[in-house]
């Protein structure tokens, strides 16, 4: 989709479609006026009726002749002025271009709306209207035998000519991150046949050599030759290797002081049945989505690469399937991971947590310079989503001032975050009487005991870790969604990046 900001007076401009946002009791008749003399007395009927009066969630559509320069006139709703934020706007801008697509518009253009506060300052609107509209757009069509044919080629946004510049830099950033979301919402929702361990690195590679990310690979072999007991355990089950990928993104301008390091890890457990612990076969097909915490790393990756953020990153994804087999590792089984810290096997279905410990390990032993900072995202425990639903992730930290930092990325990026706790209560669940710990708590708190277990991984570096189960992905069509991945994690990791350098 090309993206383009212009300051044409709406009375000169051409498009298929033209959306007006409209707040609550916002008077836009001289806006309708400028767009085509045919459109005034279907707002007036609107206005007569009260169909429309900029409730949020409304949305009517005026049409004039095909030979008028600007053929369809959409009127979107934003509720009240001082509860539009960043969110709502993406909302609105995807239920818009959506519509205009259904009307077969290839080019739709955009009027920035005025009001008063942080979200309508000109770089914000035109970030939130991108970001919406791309992902609005997106749809999960590789293997239907007719892909859908209708689709926006072209967003246009009209601005003030003295909002230009900041328009400009908020749609570039809105088009990153969008991108960034469809493409780890893309990985997602690819099959498990097809969404393998070496597919994943092999996505790495392509998104590494698109955006000039340093690459490496470790294979099984390396994991044996490093210790990793503990994801080659999940991993001894499966025909499919298991790999342990590794992203550097280096920052360009760099000033007289070497810029941080952070570590972004994110669970890539390709396919879980759940191993000898197997799941109850009821949507077992929906663990094709818990690799979603590795694609949103790999989406992260590509997103603060195009925003060029100010700290050096590096993404791990250590990436297995967790299947059933001859060679299956078992409960009861004890590994070895790589900080040499031995588990107790309770149940083989907690395996996220294993193959994280191992790639928490080498972050933070193997990492030079060490990170500052290390967030690990995870569609870690059924227990949050019993907890929060599918209305935040979970977020549990042993550093007050980085849970704070991404609480804060959380409310400008729109992926919700809420804090949970952790203490030695729910730490000392983890005791186990054959090994240094064992991998499932008592019943419980199962959110809050899983993160205990990745704490013991993270040596003395400020960790934090985002339980994005109840998050990841979604049976119902919503907002900008569709049925499957949502690509959550990506713009909280870049939105917390970018506020860090």
């Amino acid at each position: 989709m090309e993206i383009r900001v212009a300051d044409t007076a709406l009375g000169r401009h051409r498009d298929d479609a033209v959306v007006l946002f409209v707040t609550q009791g916002e008077r836009v008749r001289a806006r309708v006026n400028s767009a085509g003399k045919a459109f005034r007395a279907g707002y007036q009927t609107l206005v007569n009726t009260k169909a429309f009066g900029g409730e949020s969630g409304q949305l009517r559509v005026l049409t004039q002749s095909q030979d008028e320069r600007l053929p369809h006139l959409l009127l979107v709703g934003l509720g009240k002025e001082k509860a539009v934020d960043g969110q709502s706007l993406r909302h609105a801008a995807s239920s818009a271009a959506r519509a205009a697509r259904d009307l077969g518009c290839r080019g739709v253009t955009f009027v920035l709306p005025d009001g008063r506060g942080s979200a309508f300052r000109a770089d914000n609107l035109a970030e939130a209207l991108v970001e919406g509209t791309v992902q609005g757009m997106y749809r999960f069509e590789t293997y239907k035998k007719k892909p859908s044919e209708d689709g926006i080629d072209q967003l246009t946004l009209l601005v003030g000519e003295s909002d230009l510049k900041r328009a400009r830099r908020g749609a570039d950033e809105g088009r990153v991150l969008g991108e960034a979301v469809t493409f780890a919402r893309q990985l997602g929702n690819e099959p498990g046949n097809t969404a393998t361990p070496t597919f994943l690195a092999e996505e790495a590679a392509r998104i590494a050599e698109e955006n000039g990310l340093g690459l490496r690979v470790l294979e099984e072999a390396d994991m044996r030759a490093l210790g990793m007991g503990s994801l080659l355990g999940v991993s001894q089950g499966s025909s499919q290797p298991a790999k342990l990928i590794i992203l550097t993104y280096e920052p360009k301008k760099r000033g007289k002081k070497r810029p941080e390091t952070i570590a972004i890890v994110g669970k890539g457990l390709t396919f879980d049945t759940g191993g000898v612990s197997i799941k109850p076969s009821a949507k077992m097909e929906d663990m094709k989505f818990d690799m979603c915490g590795g694609a949103a790393v790999l989406g992260a990756m590509q997103a603060v690469a195009g925003l060029q953020v100010g700290v050096r990153v590096v993404g791990l994804v250590p990436a297995s399937e967790n299947m059933c087999g001859g060679n299956s590792y078992k409960p009861g089984d004890i590994l070895k991971a790589m900080n040499g810290t031995t588990i107790e096997v309770r149940n083989t279905d907690a395996e996220g947590r294993l193959i994280l410990a191992d790639a928490l390990a080498y972050a933070t032993s193997k990492m030079r310079p060490k990170p500052k900072a290390i967030v690990d995202l995870a569609t870690l425990t059924g227990a949050c989503v019993v907890a929060l639903g599918d209305g935040h992730a979970a977020l549990v930290s042993n550093h007050d001032g980085l849970a704070d930092e991404l609480l804060d990325a959380s409310q400008t990026s729109g992926d919700a975050l809420w804090r949970m706790p952790i203490n030695d209560g729910y730490r000392a669940q983890l005791d186990s009487p054959y090994a240094d710990v064992s991998n499932l708590g008592s019943p419980g708190a199962g959110t809050l005991t899983a993160a205990a277990f990745l704490e013991k991984f993270t040596g003395k570096v400020p960790w934090a870790h985002l339980d994005i189960a109840g998050m990841a992905w979604t049976a119902k069509k919503s907002g900008y969604f569709s049925t499957g991945a949502t690509g959550f994690g990506v713009r909280v990791i870049a939105k917390f990046l970018q506020a860090r350098g």
